[in-house]
């Protein structure tokens, strides 16, 4: 998924949170980019549960057939951080669609800032539960497997490297999409309390 995803599905539509909208526009708009948004999520947890299968199939063998202990060890942390990352992402996720139909607009809004939140808080955190425990299997892997000279030297940079940077890319996205919208789902629903909503 592209972090910029995350600002087209929330911004897309270039809604003024300040402009005059009545309760039932109001309520059109934030269900069509809870849907949005949601889709989102789901096509990107699909394709990170797809990829840690893939990673599973690949270390869960690896971890039970290669000759270098550290490699087999290495191979292990990545198939256990790769379930951790499947679990991370299905607990942060919630599908509270059908209990919120027919509420009013303020409890719809509520529920649009746990996601938002519950998401920041997931990409937050993405060093410890994603970055942190795949890039610490890579490298024992890698050194497990590697001759000690350059190309495993060049192979440990490569990992960090693209550490730093997927954990670079999920702060981004929250800077950038996530906090926005957070700030316009709190305007809205500020001005829906101040009419009494």
């Amino acid at each position: 998924m592209t972090l910029e995803e995350y600002r087209d599905a929330w911004q897309g539509h270039g809604t003024d949170p300040d402009a005059d909208l009545d309760e039932e526009e109001l309520l059109a708009e934030v269900k069509e980019r809870s849907e949005a948004f949601d889709r989102t999520i789901r096509r990107r947890d699909w394709l990170e549960i797809a990829a840690a299968a893939l990673v599973v199939i690949f270390f869960g063998y690896e971890a039970l057939t290669s000759a270098a202990w550290l490699a087999r060890i290495g191979a292990a942390v990545v198939v256990a951080g790769s379930v951790l990352v499947v679990w991370r992402l299905r607990s942060a996720r919630r599908d509270g669609r059908d209990e919120l139909a027919g509420r009013p607009v303020a409890e719809r809004l509520r529920a649009e800032l746990e996601k938002v939140d519950a998401q920041i808080r997931l990409l937050e955190s993405v060093l410890w539960w994603y970055v942190g425990p795949l890039a610490a299997g890579c490298l024992l892997f890698v050194v497990g497997i590697g001759d000690g000279h350059v190309g495993t030297l060049i192979s440990v940079a490569v990992i960090l490297a693209v550490s730093v940077l997927v954990w670079w890319l999920n702060r981004r996205a929250v800077r950038r999409s996530l906090r926005p919208r957070r700030r316009e789902l709190a305007r809205m629903l500020d001005r829906i309390e101040a009419n009494g909503g």
